[in-house]
């Protein structure tokens, strides 16, 4: 249903709101003739900027609002709907307010810090609708914890057949248990380990022969590639969601300070 959704809440009103919100500010940008091509300094610059700034303002407001649990101003599909709808707007009425020009002035970097947010903040609605059906078909029901769980098991399995298998192979079962899910950090962020001591493991296994502890041990390795291959799925899906966190807030921030250097550079140094 519709009002069950975030980006629908309420029949699409936040998107009604800034939609008229942008056809406003387009319609005045488009009648008004200052004496000066059109800029943040005309009137009409003056009152698009304020309107750009407060809006600012009341989106950084959602990182609050979303950590004040017990709060009753209004529920949360409701600020994040308005969140993402009116931080779009807020982009077409500073782009309105700026007269389309741009300086590498402290106006300028605010406008451009103004396009990062708005961008980065389309990339985590981007993530919200398809990371958490990622997740999902990743882990198929169970937890991170049930997966290293499974894992563990086949070791234990491999363990029990590697008295009936050749040194080697008992060598490289011993290295696949013993194997860290990763070679190195930033493999995380790609969620493949060209390392693998389980995928080493199996070419071992391949090259042993067909004795039944082999072909055992053989299919138990194949599974628990699958696992890891999954688990590493998973982690991968995790980092990049931190990563998206950890610059879009930081990118907030600086826009507000930017902003407030704007704001104080008009006022008393324009």
């Amino acid at each position: 249903m519709f009002q069950d959704h975030f980006l629908s809440y309420r029949r699409f009103i936040y998107l009604k709101t800034a939609f008229l919100l942008t056809l406003l500010a387009a319609a005045f940008y488009i009648v008004d003739e200052p004496p000066v091509p059109p800029n943040g300094g005309t009137l009409l610059g003056y009152v698009l900027g304020t309107i750009a700034g407060l809006l600012c303002l009341w989106l950084l407001a959602f990182g609050v609002r979303k950590r004040a649990y017990r709060s009753d101003t209004g529920v949360m599909r409701g600020w994040l709907s308005a969140h993402v709808y009116l931080g779009v707007a807020v982009l077409i009425v500073a782009t309105l307010h700026a007269g389309f020009q741009l300086s590498w002035t402290v106006h300028g970097v605010t406008y451009v810090l103004l396009v990062i947010v708005v961008v980065s903040g389309m990339t985590g609605v981007w993530m919200y609708f398809r990371y958490p059906r990622q997740l999902s078909e990743v882990l198929d029901g169970k937890t991170p914890d049930a997966l290293l769980r499974d894992i563990a098991d086949l070791d234990d399995r491999c363990a029990q057949l590697a008295p009936d298998c050749p040194v080697p192979v008992r060598a490289a079962l011993a290295a696949a248990a013993a194997g860290p899910l990763y070679a190195h950090r930033l493999q995380r962020y790609t969620g493949r380990n060209g390392r693998c001591a389980t995928a080493a493991c199996l070419r071992v296994l391949t090259a042993a022969g067909t004795a039944k502890a082999v072909q055992s041990a053989y299919e138990l390795q194949s599974l628990r590639l699958h696992l890891l291959g999954r688990l590493r799925a998973y982690v991968r899906l995790r980092k990049w969601a931190e990563v998206w966190l950890l610059f879009h807030v930081p990118m907030s921030l600086a826009l507000i300070a930017a902003l407030v250097a704007h704001v104080v550079a008009v006022f008393f140094y324009w």
